[in-house]
């Protein structure tokens, strides 16, 4: 969608064709059929084609091919290479036999005492099936709680805490405006996540989220 909008500012949407590919029965499937759905009609709305249940299998010059035997042409690619963890952990005791690191969805604990992992190397099923997403609003609560968690031992206390799956993300539809999607992953039987409204207020929430880390951690960190 910023793609389409960047692209409709600079008087060339009638020129281009834009089209989204996906393995995925639909957008941000663990999130459900109603949020899935509703991602579904910002696209519809944009003219962005939209193709589920396209498991990319073979990329050459210009040309996608894909394992249900259709078969796309291209002239600029934006895409997401594949998934995993790094080697140093594939090659380490740490791997589990799903391809990443497995741990207490509470603690966040390996099978090692004492040994944590947090964000995009953990792999996390949720009672829907699927896993929990990798994404950093994840990993920031998972690590405020190992922290935490760290201290309590080290101070002999008891007071630990635990990571409950509640995560929220945005969703920049372009314009200057966004979405924002948010809820429980842990929730039984499945996710239960409410999508607001795509609007101005939404996108600059997000403008002031990134400033706001950036100038208490990184900005201090260069100074």
């Amino acid at each position: 969608m910023l793609i389409e909008s960047a692209i409709r500012k600079k008087g060339l949407r009638d020129k281009t064709e834009i089209i989204l590919l996906t393995p995925e029965l639909q957008p941000m499937p663990v999130a459900g059929k109603e949020l899935g759905k509703s991602v579904q009609e910002m696209l519809k709305f944009k003219n962005i084609q939209y193709f589920p249940e396209h498991q990319l299998i073979a990329a050459s010059d210009r040309t996608l091919t894909f394992a249900n035997g259709k078969v796309f042409e291209y002239d600029l690619l934006a895409y997401t290479p594949i998934h995993q963890c790094a080697e140093v952990i594939r090659e380490s005791p740490l791997m589990g036999k799903s391809g990443w690191i497995e741990v207490n969805r509470n603690t966040m604990e390996t099978q090692f005492p004492n040994v944590y992992a947090i964000g995009d190397n953990t792999f996390i099923p949720l009672e829907s099936g699927k896993p929990l997403p990798k994404a950093g609003v994840f990993a920031h609560y998972q690590a405020e709680v190992v922290a935490h968690n760290i201290a309590q031992k080290i101070f002999g206390r008891n007071k630990f805490k635990a990571f409950n799956g509640d995560g929220q993300c945005f969703i920049e539809t372009g314009d200057g405006k966004a979405g924002f999607a948010g809820g429980n992953f842990y929730a039984s039987p499945a996710p239960v996540i409410k999508l607001r409204r795509p609007g101005y207020l939404w996108h600059w929430e997000k403008v002031a989220f990134e400033k706001y880390w950036w100038l208490k951690h990184f900005q201090t960190q260069l100074m």
